[in-house]
Formats: structure tokens, C-alpha cells, sequence
């Protein structure tokens, strides 16, 4: 069944007009002192107590045949409802600046020393020497002397002039008044069996020319003594 507009409006009027059992007296009221229709009220300018039902909604019913605009009363504000779900996270912002560098700490204390490590592999064999000759010389009798091959170089042969005094024959190139010697105790094959004073006399007063003269003495004095071995080397 098709229904018009009249007839929606006045399906309607009962439960309108039901809803505003409590507006309508107020209205009416108002119009009683204003001399205007009972729900007509509404349409001039309320003042007293129609004044405070301005906060309403206006609706138009039909009462008595005739078109009425109502004023609905709002309804006290309902309860807060849920909260609702959490929405998706955002965005990660940028990283922000590097902060500055902190303050260096204080130092710590100093450990304890470690274990002494084990000794490591000998290393390769150095160079050979600058040394031009070298000799261990070991006195054999009061008027002998002899030269130990296996550390002797470049020193041809050997004489004991007098008792502590010897006369050492370089090999070729090496020239005892224009080269030095450096001289030193020995004591493994000194019969004394402790180190004697040794000494290099370069201007080889009780020795031939082309010879280096070296002197040892008894520790302590002056005496000549054939008691100390010794050792030579001509740089």
C-alpha cells in the first residue's frame, strides 16, 4: 500500500505528540502569557520560562488537523561508550643528531705483571765482523807462546821476546804503526788462572817492525809475568 506524505505525517503525530507531554505544557504556558496559540508559542520570541527551552530541536506535527512546530527537549548526554581499539602504530621518525661525546673516564688501575714468556727460537747468525785480525794467545813456557787456531784470524805468528813480553806478526795489509790493536785478559788459559794486567805498547820498543808488542803484568805491580793469557783484535 503506497502511503503519501499526509498520511506519514499523521501515522506519525501520536508518537510525536506522545513524546511531548512535557515540552508542550511549557510552551503552552508561555503562549498563555504571550496571548498566542498554546503550541504556537514556539514561533515568537520566547521570554520567562520558554526562554530556558531554547536548546531544543524544532519539529512540525499535526495536532488537531493543524501543522504545530514543536520544540523536542534534549535528552540528558549518555554515558562516554568504549574506547576504541588501538589504531596501527606510525611512521618511525629519522634518527636524531649524534649526542656530543661523553667525558673520558678515569684510568683503571695497572694489572698485575704477567708470566715471563718461554724463550724464543735463536735467530739467524749476524753478519760477519768488521774486525780486521783477532787472536787468543796462551803462554806455554817462559819463552814460548801459542796462538788458538779456532779464534785467531789474520794473525800470522807469535814470539815471547822476554819473560811477559810478546810479538804478534799480522797477515798482509795490516800495518802495526799505522793500525791500533785493542788487548784483554783471558783467564781460561792463563796459569794463574785469574786475569793479569794486559797491556799494548804501540811503539813496539822490544819488537821487530811489522809486529804488534803487547806486555802483561802480575796485578798490582810492575813485574813483567808470562802467568796471563790474553786476547787481541785489530779493528
Amino acid at each position: 500500500m503506497k502511503l503519501n506524505r499526509r498520511s506519514l505525517s499523521l501515522l506519525a503525530a501520536p508518537a510525536v505528540v506522545g513524546a511531548m507531554t512535557v515540552t508542550v505544557p511549557a510552551l503552552a504556558g508561555t503562549a498563555a502569557h504571550t496571548g498566542a496559540p498554546a503550541l504556537a508559542g514556539t514561533e515568537a520570541h520566547p521570554t520567562g520560562r520558554a526562554a530556558r527551552v531554547r536548546g531544543c530541536d524544532v519539529v512540525i506535527v499535526l495536532r488537531h488537523g493543524r501543522r504545530v512546530r514543536a520544540c523536542l527537549l534534549r535528552g540528558p548526554r549518555g554515558l562516554p561508550g568504549p574506547a576504541g581499539a588501538p589504531g596501527p602504530a606510525g611512521p618511525r621518525g629519522g634518527t636524531g643528531k649524534t649526542g656530543p661525546a661523553g667525558k673520558t673516564g678515569a684510568t683503571g688501575k695497572t694489572g698485575a705483571t704477567g708470566a715471563v714468556g718461554a724463550a724464543g727460537a735463536p735467530g739467524a747468525p749476524g753478519a760477519p765482523g768488521t774486525a780486521r785480525a783477532y787472536a787468543v794467545v796462551e803462554p806455554t813456557t817462559a819463552n814460548a807462546a801459542t796462538l788458538i787456531a779456532a779464534q785467531t784470524a789474520n794473525v800470522t805468528g807469535i814470539s815471547e821476546v822476554k819473560e811477559g813480553v810478546y810479538c804478534l806478526t799480522p797477515a798482509a795489509g795490516i800495518n802495526p804503526a799505522a793500525d791500533t790493536a785493542a788487548v784483554s785478559p783471558e783467564i781460561s788459559y792463563s796459569s794463574a788462572k785469574a786475569p793479569g794486567v794486559i797491556a799494548l805498547n804501540a811503539q813496539a820498543s822490544d819488537c821487530p817492525a811489522g809486529t804488534f808488542e803487547v806486555e802483561t803484568y802480575t796485578p798490582g805491580t810492575t813485574t813483567l809475568s808470562d802467568a796471563y793469557a790474553f786476547t787481541i783484535l785489530v779493528a
